[in-house]
């Protein structure tokens, strides 16, 4: 949580395009929340810029919210000049619903791995 915390302030102030952090509001309470940031603590510093802490409380899911934070990060990259964004996860389905392709797997600091995602051009993330 620290980590996340000491990001966040210090990107409100940088000139940098990265990080960025999107919250999701429902009437005052923080109902999701992602990241687009240049590194997900992952071996593979050759790709970025990376989606991270996707995430939606349990309450408010199954209405692809979590879609619309993919799209608004992946836009923003785009204006960036970036074609593609990356994620590491364990999840295996999810991603692959809204044009991402498993790339690889990736190690963490920590000696644990998760399977790397790309981002797919080719797919129109408002069809589905």
């Amino acid at each position: 949580m620290k980590v996340y915390e000491d990001c966040i302030t210090h990107s409100i102030t940088t000139d940098s395009p990265f990080p960025i952090w999107y919250l999701m509001i429902d009437s005052g309470e923080i109902i999701g929340c992602a990241g687009l940031i240049s590194n997900d603590f992952i071996s593979r510093m050759d790709l970025w810029p990376w989606i991270c802490a996707l995430y939606i409380e349990n309450n408010y899911r199954g209405k692809s919210l979590g879609k619309e934070l993919l799209i608004r990060a992946k836009a923003d990259a785009e204006k960036a000049g970036f074609n593609k964004v990356f994620l590491c996860t364990d999840h295996i389905g999810y991603y692959e619903k809204y044009g991402y392709t498993y790339i690889g797997d990736g190690y963490h600091p920590w000696g644990s791995s998760s399977r790397i995602y790309e981002s797919n051009n080719q797919y129109n993330y408002l069809s589905n």
